[in-house]
C-alpha cells in the first residue's frame, strides 16, 4: 500500500497536479476533477483513493483505463468522455456502486460482458465509439434511466429491453439499424426516443410508448408511417425529416399536445384537412417536399408561430396566418 501511495504521489507532481490533488490525506478525496489536463496515463496507483465516489477524466488523451480501478469500491461516476480508449477493462465489473459511467467519444469497438454486471448503473453512455454489437446480458441493466449508443455502427439491437421499465431516455442515432427488438414496446416509461440516420422501414413497435414526448426519425428508410399516433397523445416533439413519405397518416391529428412537427425533404403532396386539430402546435417544416397547397384549415392553428415552406411547388399562403416567422424563400408565392 505504500508503494502505491509514493507512486501516485510521484505521478501527482510529474504532472504539477498539486493544486488539483491534496496528497496530505487520500481518504479524504471523494471527488477528483481531472478533465481536460492533457493526460496520458492513469496509474495503477490510483486505487489508493479508497473513498472516491466521483472521478472526472473527460477530455485527455488517456488510451487505457488501469485495471486497478476496480479497487474504487465507492465510486458512483465515472466521466472518461472524449479521450483515446480502445478497451473496457474487466476489473470493471467490480464497481458495483457505480451509477453513472460516460465513455462517449472514444475509440471502443467491444462492450465487455463484465460491463454488463453493473447492475446499479442509472445512466450509462457509449456514443461516439467504434461499436457493432451489444451484448444480450445488457438486459441486465434493469435500473437504466438514461441510455445512449449513438454514431457507433451497430445493425442490430437484441432483446434488452424487456425489464428496463424505468428508461426515459434512449439515443440509438446514426448506426445501421434496420429493424427494432421485440422488447423496444416494453419501453413504457420512455419519454424521448431518437433513432435518426438509420436504415429503419418499419416502426410500428413505436405506438407502444405511450409515455413518449419526443421522437426523431429523420433519415431513415420510411416510406410510410405504420404508427397509430392515437396511442401517443403525449407526444410534443415529431421530426421525420429526410425520408420517403408520400403522405401524412390521419391517426396524426390525434396528437394533441404536438408542438413541433418537422416532415422536411420528403415526398408529400398533401397534408390532413383537419389538421386545425394539432390545437398545441407552434412550428411546422414542410420544407422540399411536392406540396401544392396548405389545408384550408391550416388558419385555425391558433398556436402556430413558425412555418418553413420554402422548396415546394407555388403555394398560397393564407392571410390570416399570425405567424412570427415565415420562410419562403427561393420560391415564387401568389
Amino acid at each position: 500500500m505504500q508503494d502505491y501511495k509514493n507512486d501516485f504521489i510521484k505521478w501527482i507532481k510529474s504532472n504539477n497536479f498539486e493544486n488539483l490533488i491534496c496528497i496530505d490525506n487520500f481518504e479524504k478525496i471523494t471527488i477528483l476533477d481531472l478533465s481536460k489536463q492533457k493526460i496520458k496515463n492513469i496509474p495503477e496507483s490510483i486505487c489508493i483513493l479508497k473513498n472516491l465516489s466521483v472521478l472526472k477524466l473527460s477530455n485527455n488523451r488517456i488510451k487505457s483505463l488501469p485495471s486497478s480501478i476496480g479497487e474504487l469500491q465507492k465510486l458512483k461516476n465515472l466521466q472518461c468522455e472524449n479521450n483515446l480508449i480502445e478497451d473496457i477493462p474487466v476489473s470493471i465489473s467490480k464497481l458495483s456502486n457505480l451509477l453513472i459511467l460516460n465513455l462517449n467519444g472514444n475509440r471502443i469497438k467491444k462492450i465487455p460482458k463484465e460491463l454488463c454486471l453493473l447492475t446499479n448503473l442509472t445512466r450509462l453512455t457509449l456514443a461516439a465509439n467504434k461499436i457493432k454489437h451489444i451484448p444480450k446480458d445488457l438486459k441486465k441493466l434493469d435500473k437504466l434511466l438514461y441510455l445512449s449508443f449513438d454514431t457507433n455502427e451497430i445493425k442490430k439491437i437484441p432483446n434488452i429491453f424487456e425489464k428496463m421499465n424505468e428508461l426515459y431516455y434512449l439515443d440509438l442515432s446514426f448506426n445501421k439499424l434496420t429493424n427494432l427488438p421485440k422488447s423496444f414496446s416494453k419501453l413504457k416509461e420512455l419519454k424521448t426516443l431518437l433513432l435518426e440516420e438509420n436504415k429503419l422501414e418499419n416502426i410500428e413497435l413505436i405506438e407502444e410508448l405511450k409515455s413518449l414526448t419526443k421522437l426523431n426519425l429523420t433519415n431513415n428508410n420510411l416510406k410510410k408511417i405504420d404508427i397509430n399516433f392515437k396511442k401517443l397523445c403525449k407526444l410534443e416533439v415529431l421530426i421525420l425529416d429526410e425520408n420517403f413519405l408520400k403522405e401524412l397518416p390521419n391517426s396524426i391529428l390525434n396528437l394533441n399536445n404536438l408542438i413541433i412537427l418537422s416532415v422536411s425533404t420528403n415526398c408529400l403532396t398533401n397534408l390532413p384537412e383537419d389538421i386545425d386539430k394539432l390545437i398545441k402546435l407552434e412550428e411546422l417544416d414542410l420544407e422540399d417536399n411536392k406540396l401544392k397547397a396548405l389545408p384550408n384549415k391550416i388558419y385555425k392553428l391558433n398556436n402556430l408561430k413558425t412555418l418553413y415552406i420554402k422548396h415546394n411547388n407555388k403555394i398560397k399562403i393564407p392571410e390570416n396566418l399570425n405567424l412570427n416567422y415565415l420562410d419562403i424563400l427561393g420560391e415564387s408565392y401568389e
